[in-house]
C-alpha cells in the first residue's frame, strides 16, 4: 500500500515530529510504500521514504497552509495513494495523528472575544472543524 505522509514541518526533538517518525518507520518496515509531504524539513532523511518539499511561499501561516494544502492535493492527484495520514489538521485526511492540543478549547481559554473576528481563526477553526465535525470520513488516532 502507498500512504502519503502530511506535516508542515520537521524539526529534531519536537513530540509531534517524533511520533511522526516513529508512525513512519513501523509502516515502512511492514512494508509500506511512504511518501511525505512537506513544507521544511530539518532531521536526517529516512531511509526509503520519498520527501516531498512543497514549493515556499511568503506570508502568513494561514497562508502558507492554504498553499500547502492546494499543492499536496494536486500532487496526489497525479500520484494517487492509498491513504493519507496528516500530522496537523487540514481537510482531506484520510487518518489524522492528534498530536495537538484542541484549537478552539485554546482560543476560549487563552484568547479574548477579539480574536474570534479574525482570519486565523476562521481557518484554523474550520480546518479542525474538517477533522472533527460531525459526518467527517477523517478517522483520528489519539
Amino acid at each position: 500500500m502507498t500512504l502519503a505522509f502530511l506535516i508542515y514541518k520537521v524539526f529534531p526533538y519536537g513530540g509531534l515530529q517524533r511520533d511522526f517518525l516513529q508512525v513512519l518507520t513501523e509502516l515502512c518496515q511492514r512494508g509500506h510504500t511512504c511518501r511525505v509531504y512537506c513544507v521544511s524539513w530539518q532531521s536526517d532523511w529516512p531511509k526509503n521514504v520519498d520527501v516531498v518539499l512543497a514549493p515556499s511561499v511568503k506570508g502568513t501561516r494561514v497562508r502558507r497552509n492554504e498553499h500547502f494544502s492546494a499543492w499536496v492535493h494536486a500532487e496526489l492527484r497525479k500520484e494517487p495513494v492509498s491513504g493519507v495520514i496528516g500530522f496537523n489538521k487540514m481537510p482531506g485526511l484520510d487518518v489524522y495523528f492528534a498530536g495537538d492540543t484542541c484549537f478552539l478549547a485554546e482560543v476560549e481559554e487563552n484568547r479574548t472575544a477579539l480574536y474570534r473576528l479574525g482570519s486565523r481563526f476562521r481557518h484554523f477553526a474550520a480546518w479542525e472543524s474538517t477533522v472533527f465535525a460531525r459526518g467527517s470520513s477523517t478517522e483520528v488516532l489519539l
